[in-house]
């Protein structure tokens, strides 16, 4: 019988302080000691200074960028992963918020803070986990490290670190999401489109238009300036084309001589774009209908219309369905116009097996002619597939099937986990709730009635694969 209770307060304790930690990568402040910033280092120091005070003893800080923490025997056996990451997206929604972002706050039994579902509430229960396997002296037959990563939400340089210092591991899962297993996971494409901001010489002028902060989230806000408009009439306008739309809010402002518009949707995470909202493709939608020339003409018809409303890029003829791995998504993550100057778009895309990243770059620059250069993002990701019969899925599902009573759901995930990093390698969120995923989201929030089973499956899943691969 497996006992939690006992550890609820201190785990809440310590859930609390990493949730304080403000983890989002900053570039502008990284250095040898923080390389994508203090926030995520800070967060992983926190991490395995738990650690310390708590006995572990097989511990170690690769590059700055990544902890891990082993127990079980010391063998020259591999070990098994379960790899977790600290840092966090960036707010970009924050009048949507009920509560400060790094200030955790409790109502209702939920708590709400970035990352408490993305996903520092799954790193404190994975690390309780592990204590619990110490603290009662569990018997393991092969070690088992929490590997603890602080660039998943950019461009995992962290991990790249760490296998190139570590050895390889074939098995393990990251417990990222929620509890659906993820057998395969669609591969990543982020496409990044240059162009040059230009306006005609006469008639209505499109200053600036921003949108997103990176490119794994789907924006909540977009803002334009404009001029050449009449504020009241254009106030009208807004109001108009929002009113019926639900989740969109659109707001104007007179600054100086020019007209800020500002559009409030529903930001969420970059592989489920059709449950958001983008700010972005309905301001340039709005923004289509009026008589702008030069490439503010062709960016808001790109962007209010190509990718408008079509997650699954069926419009755009960018996706893709196949039976493997399902439909591909498409994202417009970030678009930046600033007249005079070189403007970008980032499209990110999950694609499934019968997506053609050449053919979708081509097909860009053959249609848009507009646009003066499509660059691929090396960091992008390939397809991941372990067999659903494999040892490794077979002993999760049983876990989950022995901690619940309940049939676990085999899946594909259109996000990235760690676990892709493993040959055998899977991602099974630890989160077992049946609120609904709020990553990347305002007022990010972990069910703590989800705490004890939650930990439950993650001390059974340790010792199951452990003990039997």
């Amino acid at each position: 019988m497996i006992e939690t209770t006992t550890y609820y307060q201190n785990w809440l304790t310590d859930t609390l302080g990493l949730l304080a930690i403000n983890s989002v990568r900053d570039d502008t402040q990284a250095s040898t000691s923080t390389p994508y910033g203090p926030g995520p280092k800070n967060a992983l120091v926190y991490m395995m200074n738990l650690a310390q005070r708590d006995g572990f003893t097989r511990t170690k800080i690769i590059g700055n960028r990544v902890g891990y923490i082993e127990i079980g025997p010391e063998s020259d056996q591999a070990p098994i992963g379960v790899i977790v990451h600290v840092d966090t997206v960036p707010v970009s929604d924050l009048p949507q918020w009920h509560s400060d972002p790094f200030t955790p706050v409790i109502k209702d039994n939920f708590l709400y803070a970035r990352g408490a579902d993305d996903m520092k509430v799954e790193v404190t229960l994975s690390y309780y986990a592990f204590k619990y396997l110490q603290d009662h002296a569990v018997d393991l037959k092969r070690p088992v490290r929490l590997i603890i990563g602080t660039d998943e939400e950019s461009e995992w340089a962290d991990m790249h670190q760490y296998f190139a210092e570590e050895q390889a591991i074939e098995y393990g899962f990251s417990p990222d999401g929620d509890s659906d297993l993820a057998y395969g996971e669609k591969g990543i494409s982020q496409l990044d489109l240059y162009f040059a901001s230009t306006n005609a010489s006469t008639g209505p002028q499109l200053i600036d238009f921003h949108s997103g902060e990176t490119t794994n989230m789907l924006p909540g806000t977009a803002t334009a300036i404009i001029s050449g408009f009449n504020a009241t009439t254009l106030a009208t306008a807004v109001t108009q084309f929002t009113q019926d739309r639900a989740d969109l809010t659109g707001d104007v402002t007179v600054i100086e001589n020019n007209i800020q518009i500002t559009f409030t949707g529903k930001a969420t995470h970059a592989a489920r774009p059709e449950t958001g909202l983008n700010a972005a493709t309905y301001l340039a939608n709005f923004l289509s209908q009026y008589d702008f020339g030069g490439n503010a003409a062709n960016f808001l018809i790109f962007v209010g219309h190509k990718v408008h409303n079509d997650p699954f890029g069926e419009k755009s003829g960018y996706g893709g369905y196949e039976p493997k791995l399902g439909q591909t998504t498409q994202n417009i993550g970030i678009t930046d116009f600033i007249a005079g100057e070189r403007g970008h778009l980032n499209l990110n895309f999950r694609y499934s097996l019968a997506f053609d990243e050449q053919a979708v770059m081509a097909r860009l620059a053959a249609e848009q002619p507009w646009l003066s250069d499509v660059v691929r993002d090396p960091a992008g990701l390939t397809p991941h597939y372990v067999d659903p019969d494999s040892a490794v899925v077979q002993l999760l599902q049983a876990a989950y099937e022995k901690v619940t009573g309940k049939p676990v759901t085999l899946t594909v995930n259109g996000g990235a986990s760690f676990g892709r990093l493993m040959p055998q390698g899977v991602g099974f969120g630890a989160r077992i709730t049946d609120a609904p995923s709020t990553a990347h989201q305002a007022n990010e929030c972990f069910d703590l009635a989800a705490y004890e089973p939650s930990l439950t499956l993650l001390i059974d899943e340790i010792t199951q694969l452990a003990n039997k691969l």
